[in-house]
């Protein structure tokens, strides 16, 4: 059953990363409807951790060589990394009229493209695998436990705090975080992955439900009330290792992977089908985006969308499904989908 319900969470997360890049559109600035993209960029951040801890609940706790790592994980995104990168950096030129020239040397640290820093932050997480992998299945549940509740404070609770003195109290921009810093921040979901599935941590599925949806109300809460404060639309509250953001996270997936749904052939094999596109979807889904957004003149500005984002979201979905599902039937062409 929860083999079935981690592909179930994998579409969900992917779709959420579509969502989070739909809604932030009408995010960026104060209008009629900017409480709907609140909640929708509330509901979208939660996909990149909903990523880490499904891959850390099958990546660790596993004897796996350093060896096989690099070649079943690392390669598997370096690949499609390297061809993504190259299409996007086609497409920035082609639609945007992008003509700053990107060295090879520069692509090792920023991205082609926004939504691929994610990638590079999963490659650093496979490459330390074997060492997690180590201290998760001989080290003792409290040192576990302790590593966890030091990555939380330091990484959730300071950097929020310390995050919100510098843009608040001392107004400050503040700077992009690094690859490395995203691997900080991040890394706790990952272990914590690892870690469900080692000590078998299955708390109920209606006490999650509910710790996800107060959670997740909260945080809208705060955004919103925090924005209008400062005059301007701000995504403190919403980073990804913020405190209330693992708690979303967290309640989302033992909330879906705990559950005891009853599932057909008929959807298990569209489950297993769709997970498969689901790194295609992730780095095409972009393009789509913008194409549908540009062909349907969306601005997301009234109340309507509640309903225009999640529709749009959903129809990037499909599209983009449908262009990875017929990609991977070209031989070779698959290996970068």
């Amino acid at each position: 059953m929860k083999t079935i319900n981690i592909k179930l969470l994998t579409l969900v997360a992917t779709f959420f990363v579509i969502l989070l890049h739909t809604a932030a559109l009408p995010f960026a600035h104060f209008h009629t409807g900017w409480s709907v993209a609140v909640m929708y960029e509330t509901l979208g951040r939660i996909a990149f951790p909903l990523f880490l801890l499904i891959a850390g609940y099958i990546s660790l706790n596993k004897n796996e060589s350093l060896l096989s790592t690099l070649k079943t994980r690392v390669l598997d995104l370096v690949i499609p990394l390297i061809a993504w990168s190259a299409i996007y950096l086609v497409y920035s030129d082609l639609v945007h009229a992008n003509k700053t020239p990107v060295s090879l040397l520069e692509l090792f640290s920023t991205p082609a493209y926004p939504h691929m820093w994610f990638i590079y932050t999963m490659i650093l997480l496979y490459l330390v695998t074997p060492l997690l992998n180590t201290f998760i299945t001989y080290g003792s549940q409290q040192r576990v436990n302790y590593t966890l509740t030091v990555w939380f404070v330091l990484a959730s609770v300071y950097v929020l705090l310390d995050n919100v003195k510098a843009s608040l109290l001392e107004n400050h921009t503040l700077p992009m975080p690094s690859n490395i810093d995203m691997v900080v921040y991040l890394s706790g979901f990952y272990i914590l992955g690892g870690v469900v599935r080692r000590f078998n941590i299955a708390p109920k599925v209606t006490i999650s439900a509910i710790i996800f949806v107060l959670a997740a109300v909260l945080t809208a809460v705060m955004a919103y009330s925090f924005s209008k404060s400062i005059y301007r639309p701000n995504d403190l509250f919403l980073f990804y290792s913020a405190p209330t953001m693992v708690v979303i996270s967290l309640g989302c997936f033992f909330m879906l992977l705990n559950a005891s749904f009853r599932y057909n052939r008929p959807v298990i094999k569209a489950l297993r089908v769709l997970s498969r596109l689901s790194l295609g979807i992730f780095f095409v889904h972009a393009i789509v985006l913008e194409g549908l957004v540009a062909l349907l003149d969306l601005d997301f500005t009234g109340y309507s969308s509640i309903i225009t984002i999640p529709l749009v979201a959903l129809a990037c979905f499909v599209i983009s499904a449908g262009i990875i599902f017929l990609l991977q039937r070209i031989p070779y062409v698959r290996r970068v989908t």
